[in-house]
């Protein structure tokens, strides 16, 4: 289905509505799409609601090119309009990269949405002033090079150590969606809701009385890191490493990713 909220036209797919099943938001990465998580919604079904969203600038969702959109609160406020309407019960957000820097930001904003959160390789912010216009700095370089060349850019970021150690056959389908991406859109994203501009709010997280898993590959040392400094400090967090993992656990070890959703939504 497609649901427009303030300058979007969403893509939203609700795979399955069993009544006595918890509901599923899954929230793609940058340069990804709600389709990136096709490969694990048969085993998803036997537990819990699966829904898909292409996040804005991404995949089938219409999107404006301008970054004020994009920016945290804006996406905040969309994501809950799409919510409220659709009346979800028991709801849990999970969230990868750039969607588990969403999914936190909707949770510190909104936590009576959830009945709980699931974050895999991702970050609530970055604290430093400085860190954070140094950032803005790299993601408006890559912005220039998307817009300048974005075959260039591709061949680039898939050569990421992030991603070395994500099978083939799943870098083969995140590569198709990576190509299907509109160059304005993603550099616009960039803009509007990178990591730079992106308001941190880790500070706000352990003030929530919402159970939180936090997930890394331990391939990825960077976010075992990250995640790591996050989970001592909420509380009511819970940190998963995976074995034989990178930054996308849940291409690199689909079966575990899977069983760790299921321990948060039972």
């Amino acid at each position: 289905m497609f649901l427009y909220a303030d300058s979007f036209c969403y893509r939203c797919t609700i795979h399955q509505s069993e009544h006595d099943l918890p509901y599923l938001l899954m929230l793609h990465g940058f340069m990804g799409s709600g389709s990136v998580f096709d490969h694990l919604l048969h085993d998803l079904y036997a537990f819990c609601n699966p829904i898909t969203i292409d996040l804005a600038g991404h995949g089938q969702t219409g999107s404006p090119n301008e970054p004020k959109y994009y920016s945290a609160q804006r996406q905040v406020l969309q994501l809950h309009s799409i919510i409220q309407r659709l009346k979800f019960g028991n709801l849990y957000i999970y969230g990868y990269s750039m969607g588990g820097r969403l999914a936190f930001q909707m949770i510190a904003s909104h936590p009576e949405l959830f009945s709980g959160v699931i974050i895999e390789s991702s970050h609530c912010g970055i604290d430093s002033k400085n860190e954070r216009s140094e950032r803005k700095v790299v993601d408006e370089t890559r912005a220039q090079q998307i817009e300048n060349n974005f075959e260039g850019f591709i061949e680039k970021w898939t050569k990421m150590p992030l991603f070395q150690h994500t099978p083939d056959q799943m870098k083969t389908v995140y590569r198709k969606e990576i190509k299907k991406q509109e160059p304005k859109k993603i550099s616009t994203s960039l803009r509007g809701f990178g990591a730079g501009v992106m308001p941190p709010v880790c500070g706000k997280l352990n003030s929530l009385d919402l159970p939180i898993t936090l997930i890394a590959g331990e391939l990825d040392k960077k976010y075992v890191g990250k995640m790591s400094e996050i989970n001592r400090k909420i509380e009511t967090s819970h940190f998963e490493i995976v074995k034989n993992a990178g930054h996308r656990v849940h291409a690199d070890q689909p079966e575990e990713l899977t069983q760790i959703l299921k321990r948060a939504v039972s």
